[in-house]
Order: C-alpha cells, then sequence, then structure tokens
C-alpha cells in the first residue's frame, strides 16, 4: 500500500473499509444515520446507546459504554492510518464522521476528506508540528465523547481511553512490523516518527499510556501489547464472542492466553 496511490483509489478505499469499516467519501450517504453529533445530544445518545444494549443482550450499562469505547477505537485507528499510510486528514468538523449500527454492536463508519493539503512528508518537523495540531482536535473530540457516554452509562473514562490507547499501539505495532503494507524506507520513518508523535508515554494527555508486552510463536515478531482494562465483552449475551475473554484481556493467566493463540 502506497502513499503514492490516489487517496480516493479503489483499493484505497478497499482497505480502509476492510481494515477500520470506514468508507472516505467527500458527499453524505443516507446509509450513515448518525454522526458523532449525536452522541453529545441528550435526545440522540439514548437512542443509540440503546440500540447497541439490545445488540449485546441487554447488558449492564457500563459494559455497553466501556464496549462503546472498544467499537469507536476503530474509528479513531483509520483516522490515525488514514494520515500515517495516506498523508491524509480525515475532517474532524461536526457532522463530517457518520456511522451506523450492525451486529453485535458493532459500527461501521463514514469520514469525510478535508479541504486541506496533505500532510508533508519532509521536513519531518513540519509534519509532526501538522500532526500534534490534528491530534489535538482529535483529543478535544474524544474527550466530549467519552464524557457524555460515561455519564449515560457509568462506564469509566479511564477505562474507555486505555481501550482506544491500546488499540493505537497494536495498529502502530502492526504498521510497523508488516511491510506489505508500505512499499518505502521513507514510510517505514513516517510510521515511527507518527507513532512517537502521538503516543509518545511521556506527553501529558489520556492516550499516553505504557502497555506490557508479550511474545508468541504465531506472532511472528508483530508486537502484541495486554490491555490496561477489561473490556468486559465476556459479559455480553449475544454474539459468537459471547462469555469468551479477548486474547488481550489483563484477566487472563499466561496458560489462558497461550491456549487462545494455540487453539
Amino acid at each position: 500500500m502506497s502513499g503514492v496511490e490516489p487517496f480516493g483509489s479503489q483499493s484505497i478505499q478497499d482497505f480502509m473499509q476492510q481494515h477500520f469499516a470506514l468508507t472516505v467519501t467527500e458527499n453524505r450517504s443516507n446509509s450513515f444515520p448518525f454522526s458523532t453529533e449525536d452522541l453529545l445530544d441528550e435526545a440522540r445518545l439514548p437512542l443509540i446507546i440503546g440500540q447497541q444494549s439490545v445488540q449485546l443482550g441487554e447488558p449492564a450499562g457500563l459494559v455497553v459504554g466501556t464496549l462503546f469505547a472498544k467499537r469507536y477505537s476503530v474509528l479513531i485507528m483509520g483516522l490515525a492510518a488514514s494520515i500515517t499510510l495516506f498523508d491524509t486528514p480525515l475532517s474532524l468538523l461536526p457532522g463530517a464522521l457518520r456511522f451506523r449500527l450492525t451486529d453485535a454492536g458493532m459500527m461501521h463508519y463514514e469520514a469525510e476528506t478535508t479541504a486541506t493539503d496533505k500532510l508533508p512528508v519532509n521536513p519531518s518537523e513540519v509534519r509532526q508540528a501538522c500532526l500534534s495540531d490534528y491530534m489535538e482536535h482529535l483529543l478535544a473530540h474524544l474527550r466530549q465523547v467519552l464524557q457524555a457516554v460515561s455519564e449515560y452509562t457509568g462506564a469509566k473514562e479511564k477505562v474507555m481511553w486505555s481501550l482506544i490507547a491500546h488499540n493505537l499501539h497494536n495498529l502502530y505495532g502492526r504498521l510497523h512490523t508488516d511491510k506489505e503494507l508500505w512499499d518505502s524506507e521513507d514510510r517505514g520513518r513516517i510510521i515511527g516518527q507518527d507513532y512517537t508523535t502521538l503516543l509518545q508515554p511521556e506527553k501529558p494527555d489520556e492516550l499516553s499510556m505504557r502497555f506490557r508486552k508479550v511474545e508468541h510463536p504465531k506472532l511472528q515478531g508483530r508486537p502484541f501489547y495486554l490491555r490496561k482494562h477489561c473490556c468486559l465483552a465476556y459479559r455480553i449475551r449475544i454474539g459468537p464472542d459471547a462469555g469468551e475473554y479477548c486474547s488481550t484481556c489483563p484477566k487472563l493467566s499466561p496458560e489462558e492466553r497461550w491456549n487462545i493463540f494455540d487453539n
């Protein structure tokens, strides 16, 4: 996958949909009835959370809220990948990020391109300044959304932030090691620089966390990080993973985790 390829190309569209359930468009589609603005609307948020609750078998509110953050992290990963792989920031303007609810509380997303130019590849200082500015707007958006969902469901904001940060760490771990996703040493360098800008532990923001790394032969050297907090998926009653623990769950013993990998 190359950043040289036009961003609107079918292969890049397919990539974004396959990995992040994200459709990138210049025009709004009626097939995505909700926008991220609705998550801040006192009348619309209960409708969204209520539908997800039914899809999950109506567990406790804190389970729905916690899993919302895990689902929403897929959109955040897509926004990050769009910049890191294709130098293209997607719009964070109100209403420009939309979604629809699918089975088992999942969401598919739609995002608009921005009117701004692509992020520069060089000099790196200019690129990182642009990325830092984008990240500040994204953090502001997340603070509003997670606070609203937390207040309505009882899910802990600290846990929600950790689930999003964890998936971002795993994303950049995969981007760094899976060279089939990029085709030049320059892109490999950009991946490392963007990771540092977005997620360095020394930064004083909610996504700057350290995660314990584990290794297993089946991972073939790909970084694999354990979550700091359980996503509570084991408490849902509907879907293929109902009652199951994720391989990244901190509640698992090493033996239980290896059994998941081996099976």
